[in-house]
């Protein structure tokens, strides 16, 4: 029985933490449950409460879990709205990163974060955000353009930093609590996927899980899948790993998006490779045979997913090429944050599916480099370090999965998970200074 966590154990700076598993596996186990049965806004608004309540002490879960799936599970099942759902999301976090930034000055640990000045992402990441903020002046569609900068701080840059001040307070211990959160708020999204039972009216209706974006469902459960089998972030039993990850398998390919299922098997074969030991190899080369047989047996079996081993694309050729040729029209500085919800050749597409030519088309050949700086800098320091751990496993599957689709599908508020997987990696570097060189 293989009871390893993720990058590191417990420290002497956390020794209270293993005592916290239990509760907080059962915490969101009772979340999922809860919601899925309830039907209602009240034991929801309760839980949510309860976690806002424990923000001080435990602000790397709290941030993990609504990062990780809670999020929506909390926000989509009160009904609150758009608009409301964007102050629900940047409370959320913010409460949690203000917790995280004082506890950084009160244990006079800011110098930790000197380490991450020297990484490429960092840069890039802040780039891009300022160049979308000097373009949109420019925009074909400046309130589109608006709403994705605000969503590029409430939800890219918190995904990047949440990690990032997490490994800055408690070190490779913050690291491992933050993804020890991002798995329960995934573990809480799949419980409230079959116990809800809304996904039998899926057929019917795509968005009838919790009334929102299956892809994005989607992805969050697939990062649920990466963390159980790579990283491990709770001591669970094979048998029980394996159970978890048949149902959120089987969860991924009823929702039929098949950009998150096509990305999550790379991921794990990538994982599988960059992993130092035997063990570790072995169980991604098993869950992706499991995850193709129950996606066989779901397509052929039942009415759900009939075209989930279609190769159309779903018009995405046509976005490709009028990215394209925004890009070629301006490829200095592109056409402007948001200009191709101007331009798309598809009314109420406002995006062109693909994070690089969305960078290109609408911020030039500077939010192209950047964009690629941003993704390929931290994957090459991973790929290239000599010392493989099983972290650098789990950044490698992360930075794979969440790349490709973003790829496929998204805009670039909408791919914050992949800021997420650079904030992971980041943070791996911040915490073995020999990384960073």
């Amino acid at each position: 029985m293989n009871t390893q966590k993720l990058p590191v154990a417990a420290s002497k700076n956390s020794p209270h933490l293993p005592k916290n598993c239990p509760q907080l596996l059962m915490a969101a186990l009772t979340v999922g449950t809860l919601a899925g049965m309830a039907g209602v806004r009240w034991p929801v608004l309760m839980t949510g409460s309860f976690l806002v309540f424990l923000t001080c002490p435990l602000a790397p879960e709290v941030l993990g879990f609504f990062t990780g799936g809670g999020l929506y599970l909390v926000g989509r099942t009160l009904d609150i709205g758009h608009e409301a759902l964007l102050y629900f999301n940047a409370g959320a976090f913010l409460l949690p990163i203000f917790s995280l930034v004082v506890r950084l000055l009160y244990k006079k640990r800011a110098y930790a974060l000197t380490a991450v000045f020297g990484l490429w992402e960092l840069w890039a990441m802040l780039g891009l955000g300022l160049l979308m903020l000097v373009r949109l002046p420019d925009s074909l569609f400046e309130e589109y353009g608006a709403q994705k900068i605000k969503y590029y701080l409430v939800n890219n840059a918190v995904s990047f930093f949440s990690p990032v001040l997490a490994s800055a307070v408690w070190g490779k211990t913050g690291l491992c609590r933050f993804l020890k959160g991002v798995f329960l708020g995934g573990l809480a999204l799949t419980m409230y996927f079959w116990v809800s039972k809304s996904y039998l009216d899926l057929p019917l209706n795509i968005y009838a899980v919790l009334n929102f974006n299956p892809i994005e469902l989607s992805r969050l459960i697939g990062l649920f899948i990466l963390l159980l089998v790579i990283g491990r972030g709770v001591a669970v039993p094979h048998p029980l790993t394996l159970f978890l990850v048949t149902a959120a398998s089987a969860a991924m390919i009823l929702l039929g998006a098949r950009g998150p299922a096509l990305a999550l098997v790379i991921a794990l074969l990538c994982g599988g490779i960059v992993a130092s030991r035997r063990e570790f190899r072995l169980l991604p080369a098993l869950v992706v045979s499991l995850f193709v047989l129950i996606a066989v047996y779901v397509s052929s079996h039942y009415w759900f997913s009939p075209d989930f081993f279609s190769l159309a694309d779903n018009g995405r050729w046509q976005l490709y090429q009028a990215a394209l040729t925004a890009f070629g029209q301006n490829p200095v500085m592109g056409a402007g944050t948001g200009s191709f919800a101007g331009i798309s050749p598809e009314p109420g597409i406002y995006y062109p599916h693909n994070l690089f030519l969305e960078s290109a088309a609408e911020l030039g050949f500077p939010g192209l480099a950047l964009s690629l700086m941003f993704v390929f800098a931290p994957l090459a320091r991973l790929v290239l370090w000599r010392k493989k751990t099983k972290g650098t496993a789990l950044a490698v599957s992360l930075l794979v999965f969440c790349l490709l689709n973003a790829m496929l599908s998204g805009d670039i508020p909408g791919n914050y998970l992949l800021w997420l997987a650079a904030g992971v990696a980041a943070s791996l570097a911040m915490t073995d200074p020999e990384r960073c060189r």
